[in-house]
């Protein structure tokens, strides 16, 4: 997002719209509506859009001549008379398969218009595949799943990599916790699925799974009528999305939202990025297990069995399991005052295993928050579990690779 200028604004020597420009905008506009906010009547979008009523009759007709939209009657029992038909997505006139790249293995989904998960499947990875190997198994089942789903009009892909990546093109400079660097995943990925006209994909887009699960939250979950939403999400390691009235704040490389590697105690762990004293050495799942004094097993699944365990184990009672709770709740309230006072955020949205780590011991966190806090929004800002836990980076991943359908829905698709 660009700063605002105090200067004047030069004067654009683009020719003005045409009647086609305008209409082309304004059907990304109402397909765009209709997609995030769920199914409505032809009155209220018109009145959520500002446009004139035969404009929309046009637009919808085409939208639903084109598969992406359906006229049908609204599901409201009990209602007398014939209440208005509503205009609602169609989830498999255009698909993403959506790819989460976890520690354990990746996991795929189908998610259609209107953020509807049609399908999911998940595997794991090979321990003793290289790099490349592991790319090419992602590229072959991929190929699979977009085969099947040949007579979609319209079919992208979309990757949530844990790690920094370049969003312009999908490069993975570093995912520590897969053990991959300098990964030019989107291109690869591009290159496997012959991505582009005529292709099993219309385009692919890989990006942080931080910033795809913020992007999530904002729209369908927790984050829902926030101004600007800070997610901060973690199991095995720290991430975080920055989203400011529907847009995701980012560095000009797409290296930003690394907020589980700010320097919180320079004498502490060494992190897997290298560096000493991250953030997320004091946060994250391995840092409750070794607050709590139990041995970090080297299987990812085994580290969630046993933070579950902690977690189970602090509910009951035992001290030593509730101090490590509390203590890796204070760290997480030091770190969130931080980015507070540099983002100012007036929602906070946890997911991953610190939702259900500060559901349980919520008042070490807001504590630091208070005591640190130099003004009441700092002080007071709400902090709530996200509610798509499960799905937040398949919807995330989604949206993205959807946005070229949205944003001009005639030409995005392709001929069925």
């Amino acid at each position: 997002m660009t700063a605002q200028s105090s200067r004047p604004a030069l004067k654009s020597s683009s020719p003005p719209p045409t009647t086609a420009d305008l209409r082309r905008d304004n059907l990304g506009r109402v397909l765009r509506l209709v997609h995030e906010d769920g199914a409505m009547t032809r009155a209220a979008i018109t009145e959520r859009l500002g446009l004139a009523r035969g404009t929309v009759g046009v637009l919808l007709d085409m939208l639903v001549r084109g598969g992406l939209l359906v006229e049908r009657s609204p599901e409201l029992p009990g209602t007398r008379g014939r209440p208005s038909p509503v205009f609602d997505t169609v989830p498999t006139g255009a698909t993403v398969l959506a790819v989460d790249l976890a520690v354990e293995g990746f996991r795929l989904a189908v998610v259609g218009l209107g953020g509807r998960v049609l399908s999911r499947h998940e595997w794991p990875w090979d321990p003793a595949a290289s790099t490349e190997q592991s790319v090419a198994t992602l590229v072959q089942r991929l190929r699979a799943a977009a085969r099947r789903r040949t007579a979609v009009p319209y079919q992208a892909v979309g990757v949530a990599c844990w790690g920094i990546v370049r969003g312009s093109d999908g490069f993975v400079h570093l995912a520590p916790n897969l053990g991959w660097r300098d990964v030019a995943l989107g291109a690869l990925l591009a290159e496997g699925l012959g991505a582009g006209p005529g292709g099993l994909v219309q385009h692919v887009v890989v990006a942080n799974d931080a910033d795809l699960g913020a992007v999530a939250e904002y729209r369908r979950g927790a984050g829902e009528g926030a101004r600007r939403l800070l997610y901060v999400h973690s199991d095995v390691g720290v991430g975080g999305g920055i989203v400011h009235e529907g847009t995701v704040l980012g560095a000009s490389g797409g290296y930003a939202g690394e907020i589980g590697h700010m320097t919180v105690d320079p004498r502490g762990v060494r992190c897997r990025c290298g560096a000493v004293g991250c953030w997320e050495t004091e946060v994250d799942e391995r840092a409750l297990l070794r607050a709590a004094g139990v041995a970090d097993p080297a299987d990812p699944a085994a580290v969630a069995r046993a933070v579950a365990a902690v977690l189970e184990a602090a509910r009951a009672g035992p001290p030593a399991a509730a101090a490590a709770v509390r203590k890796v709740a204070t760290a997480l309230g030091a770190g969130l005052a931080n980015l507070v006072h540099i983002l100012g955020p007036d929602r906070i949205v946890l997911g991953g295993y610190l939702a259900d780590l500060h559901a349980l011991s919520p008042v070490p966190t807001r504590r630091v928050l208070q005591e640190r806090g130099f003004s009441a929004e700092a002080r007071d800002v709400p902090i709530l579990p996200a509610s798509r836990r499960a799905d937040a980076s398949f919807l995330g991943a989604a949206e993205y690779a959807l946005e070229p359908l949205l944003s001009d829905p005639a030409a995005a698709q392709r001929p069925r």
